[in-house]
């Protein structure tokens, strides 16, 4: 028996005007990494658990505590994709 296609994800806008991280400096490179592995990770998460759409801007949002056990910039960026997802679902 073969399941049904997932519903699609409704189109996903989202603009971070700045994304504070305290920890050790990241490189160029470095930044760039966390960044694709970030927006690929939230996309992912978006398809298969789809955020509701909402109107309008946040002023802030606060995200659970991460623990960053290595200085992966790849891991840094899915484990903060995955925080800002669980606290967009989880609303204001």
């Amino acid at each position: 028996m073969s399941r049904a296609p997932a519903p699609a994800a409704a189109p996903l806008t989202l603009s971070i005007e700045r994304l504070r991280l305290d920890g050790p400096a990241l490189s160029p490179l470095q930044t760039q990494q966390l960044q694709r592995a970030f927006a690929a990770e939230l996309t992912r998460l978006h398809r298969i658990e789809p955020l509701a759409p909402r109107g309008g801007a946040l002023a802030s949002l606060q995200a659970p505590p991460l623990v960053a056990a290595s200085g992966d910039p790849v891991r840094l960026g899915v484990e903060l994709a995955r925080g800002l997802h669980r606290a967009l679902a989880r609303g204001p």
